[in-house]
């Protein structure tokens, strides 16, 4: 197990990422403080400066564990479930350019807000989770030519209406059945829906493949009262050997959020 630490371009002052604005320096900045794995979150790789990014990234022998690609939906409103299949198409178009992007990184592509959401009508439901079903197909095709692997994570209820639990996410995963998808867990989330950490990562292990760490407050791991010494006594136990992604709000600050995390989770490793 390796832990990765997130970096975005500047958004939200209330998303979950612990270096905002630009990623060169948010890279060199991960790595000063000693992390060896940094996590991108990327609203469109046709507009950020690859080359500078691929540079930063050699230079400090970095590896990048995952693309995130929520930004498209928050900052866009791109998503699987549109009634408007333009949107759908866009979504998708969106994603493949975050797989070409990943395949250059050997890098995972996180699905994730950008799924959208569903209309509470039954029958209107049905067919949204239709097009989710039908848009994830396609993206889980293109990135199996790209040797890119996707990974699908469950959302608390209060931020997405589907797909809140693991199980339901691998319920989920199963229909798509592309041996691309991956289970995507995250603690914040899973202080919420899930009955028991333990239990649920041993249940799923078998597909289990990416992992992000948050306390029960969303600030990083030893601020809040989530137990993380038995979530990574039972990831050794079922011999986890992915990434874990610290995504967490960056308080007080980026540097002192990114410096905790690493202390903390690494004497609990």
């Amino acid at each position: 197990m390796n832990l990765s630490i997130t970096i975005s371009s500047f958004g939200s002052k209330f998303a979950p990422i612990i270096f905002q604005g630009d990623y060169v320096s948010g890279i060199n900045k991960a790595n000063e403080i000693g992390y060896k794995v940094v996590e991108l979150h990327v609203r469109d790789p046709k507009v950020i400066n690859i080359p500078a990014i691929m540079e930063a990234i050699n230079k400090n022998n970095l590896t990048v564990s995952t693309i995130g690609t929520g930004q498209a939906y928050v900052d866009e409103k791109l998503c699987f479930s549109s009634t408007n299949a333009d949107v759908r198409n866009a979504a998708v178009q969106r994603i493949k350019d975050q797989i070409d992007f990943a395949a250059t990184l050997r890098a995972k592509v996180i699905i994730g807000t950008i799924k959208g959401l569903l209309p509470e009508d039954k029958n209107e439901r049905e067919m949204a989770l239709e097009k989710v079903n039908t848009c994830l197909k396609e993206c889980a095709d293109y990135a199996q030519k790209k040797d890119v692997k996707i990974v699908l994570e469950a959302i608390n209820r209060y931020e997405s209406n589907y797909l809140n639990t693991a199980k339901q996410t691998v319920e989920f995963i199963k229909t798509i059945n592309s041996p691309i998808i991956g289970l995507h867990l995250d603690t914040f989330h899973m202080n919420i829906e899930e009955k028991s950490f333990v239990e649920t990562i041993k249940e799923y292990s078998h597909y289990l493949s990416h992992f992000h760490f948050a306390d029960s407050n969303r600030w990083v791991p030893g601020l809040g009262h989530i137990d993380f010494s038995e979530i990574i006594a039972t990831l050794k136990q079922i011999n986890y050997d992915g990434y874990i992604g610290i995504e967490a709000l960056p308080l007080p600050d980026g540097d002192s959020a990114a410096k905790q995390a690493l202390s903390y989770i690494s004497k609990l490793m």
